[in-house]
Formats: C-alpha cells, structure tokens, sequence
C-alpha cells in the first residue's frame, strides 16, 4: 500500500510548528525588544493577533511582524528602515523550517540609534531567543488502515499490528474488522503472509499530527 498525500500536506511535512505562545524580552542600547512567537491556523488568526498584542503595548515605537502559514508569507517593518525588522524575522522564521508560526518584535526605543545593520540583528536574534524558548512540535504522517480477516487470524493480525500501529475499532460480522492509525505502512507489508493470503487492507484516510522534537 503506497502513501497517497497532497502537496500542501506535503508542505506540511517538511515544515515543523510550536505548541504554544512564547514570550521573550531582551534589552539592546537601552531600547526594550518584547517578542511574541505564537502558532496560527490561518492569515487571520495572524492579523488577529497582531492586533491584539498592538492592543496590549500602545505606547511601544514599533510592533514589527513576520508570519508563515502554509503559502501565505508575510513581514512587515512597522515604521523602521525597509528591510530592518520584517524581513530579517520572517528569514529566521523560514530558517528554522516553521510553518503556522506569527512573530511581533514589540520595540520600546531607548534613545541610541542601532543602523540598520544592528537593527537586522537585533530583530533576527529576538526572535531566534523566541523560538529557543518555544516547544518545538515536527510532523508526522499518519494512515487510518482497515483490515479485514477470517476469525481464525485474529491472533496472528494482533501480533503483526502489536508496537507498530494502535487498534482504534474492532468490527465483528462474518469476518473480523480492525481499523487501525498507523505512521509506516511498510510495518504491515506481511499482512497477507500472517493470514495466508485471506486478509484485505484499505486506506481510510491519512493526516498529518505532531509531536514534540526530539
């Protein structure tokens, strides 16, 4: 059985996220950097928050902002000089591979010009201590399989989907149904040797989860 994914859930796949809201502070030349490093599902969940943390700091000089979400790129420098801020976070962001990701770098000027090379530093390295903090989440893709055997298989099916696949249904009629989730369809290649060639697997469905790095 071959896996048969899309290519956004391709995209996915080679594209890791986080688990939840970071928030970072560091101080350079006196001015204050809060990061904010958050997952998002869509563009606008992004502007949402955004606004949100705009809300919560509006006295602050700049809320500058990066994010990816699945096709969608986006940065923005909010008032420091063109490609100082947005750009350099959004190229931390494609980095370190994230996707589903918003970054807002919430400057409180300190009174000591950085240039704009300090500036792509500052604001780089903000958010790189964001997602150092964050709990880094990689993809997985997973397969719903449905089997189908004679009775008499049973034990032999149990211990070919034992420590490789989780049974998640059990159907009883005239023969046996398991469906199970499983990540590597190769782990039931033996299917047909384990019940003399009586048994049927078919491809429900196939998603992509995450877990923790590492």
């Amino acid at each position: 059985m071959k896996m048969s994914y899309n290519i956004y859930m391709e995209k996915l796949l080679n594209h890791k996220t986080i688990e939840e809201e970071v928030i970072v502070e560091q101080e350079i030349s006196k001015s204050k950097f809060l990061t904010y490093l958050a997952p998002i599902a869509s563009e606008d969940e992004a502007k949402e928050y955004l606004r949100e943390v705009k809300r919560l700091h509006p006295k602050a000089t700049h809320h500058c902002s990066a994010y990816v979400v699945g096709d969608i790129e986006r940065s923005n420098d909010d008032g420091e000089p063109a490609s100082s801020a947005g750009l350099p976070m959004l190229q931390t962001l494609r980095g370190n591979e994230l996707d589903g990701v918003i970054a807002v770098v919430v400057r409180y000027y300190g009174g000591i010009k950085l240039g704009v090379g300090g500036l792509i530093r500052a604001y780089s390295s903000s958010v790189t201590q964001a997602i150092d903090h964050a709990t880094i989440l990689v993809p997985l893709l997973m397969s719903r399989v449905k089997l189908t055997f004679p009775y008499e298989h049973i034990n032999a099916v149990e211990t070919l989907c034992e420590g490789v696949s989780e049974i998640v249904d059990r159907e009883y009629d005239d023969l046996v149904h398991y469906t199970i989730r499983i990540q590597n369809l190769e782990d039931i290649d033996d299917l047909s040797d384990f019940t003399q060639g009586s048994a049927t697997q078919e491809l429900l469905a196939q998603n992509v989860e995450y877990i923790k790095e590492g």
